[in-house]
């Protein structure tokens, strides 16, 4: 059934723009975080936002990425903070609540609409309402 699962999921990935799975996969670190009300949760949520903030890590690496040098750095700076806290909160019972805080403000930051001349937006699926799960590999 789980493999099922993932074949699909990719599925629905492959069909959506790289901005809606940017937004979904933060939507989704982010009802991790906030429901992680034990230790086995708590874990997986600080796991799955590791890999998601590694990922970024990642993309900023690249230097030929499209960002600009301001938006690389920053984002840089946030995926080494962020991947951080997680293995500080994984290791000692502090808050996840900055956390949570960082993902929502650069979820809010993808949902805003891109500087685009004559180009229609997209209009992204609810968070709550999609299928697609970020999954461990």
């Amino acid at each position: 059934m789980n493999y099922g699962i993932q074949r699909y999921n990719r599925g629905v990935a492959k069909s959506m723009t790289a901005r809606q799975v940017e937004i979904m996969a933060f939507g989704q670190a982010i009802e991790l975080l906030k429901n992680a009300k034990d230790h086995k949760a708590r874990i997986h949520a600080l796991s799955m936002n590791q890999k998601l903030w590694s990922a970024v890590l990642r993309e900023v690496a690249i230097e030929n990425n499209g960002m600009s040098d301001i938006l690389r750095n920053d984002l840089l700076k946030l995926a080494v903070w962020a991947t951080r806290y997680c293995v500080r909160a994984m290791l000692h019972d502090i808050s996840l609540k900055p956390l949570i805080s960082i993902n929502s403000d650069i979820l809010d930051g993808l949902r805003e609409t891109p500087p685009t001349e004559g180009l229609e937006t997209p209009t992204f699926p609810s968070v709550a309402s999609s299928s697609f799960k970020l999954t461990s590999a």
